[in-house]
């Protein structure tokens, strides 16, 4: 398997900071996963590299990803808020912040081959945007994640 030249593998969160033009925030809470993965997202769909500004950073937990960004303040509470990422948003609220929370998708069926909609929880924070999903956890553990972000 070839690398993915889109994206730069970080060893460590001190590693990841080096990449991005923020300091991404670590949850304090994993719900007992161990952080496998920090990825930083360098190049788009065209390879070219993309400005600090631009980055992303992608933590993988297994069960879990959380998803950094600091687009500024119009963009991440677009992205937040307006943005779709499953069916029927709930608006929440994570630390004095607006918030959308997506429960998992219906089952499909078995020759369905996009699968079941991930669980979401997507939130904006001074110009920082995140992103929480998983298949397997349920919404009221991506809830404590998320809310963890800021212990």
């Amino acid at each position: 398997m070839s690398a993915n030249v889109h994206f730069a593998s970080a060893r460590s969160w001190d590693d990841a900071r080096r990449l991005l033009s923020f300091a991404p925030s670590e949850p304090a809470y994993t719900a007992g996963r161990a952080l496998r993965s920090l990825r930083v997202h360098l190049r788009d769909h065209r390879q070219r590299e993309l400005e600090l500004t631009g980055r992303t950073l992608e933590a993988h937990y297994g069960d879990f990803v959380l998803s950094q960004s600091h687009p500024g303040s119009d963009e991440a509470k677009r992205l937040a808020l307006e943005v779709t990422y499953g069916r029927s948003p709930q608006p929440v609220v994570i630390a004095h912040h607006e918030a959308r929370l997506y429960e998992h998708g219906p089952e499909p069926p078995p020759d369905d081959i996009d699968g079941r909609l991930p669980a979401v929880v997507t939130w904006h924070d001074n110009g920082r945007f995140f992103l929480i999903a998983s298949q397997e956890l349920p919404t009221d553990t991506l809830m404590e994640i998320a809310i963890s972000v800021y212990r």
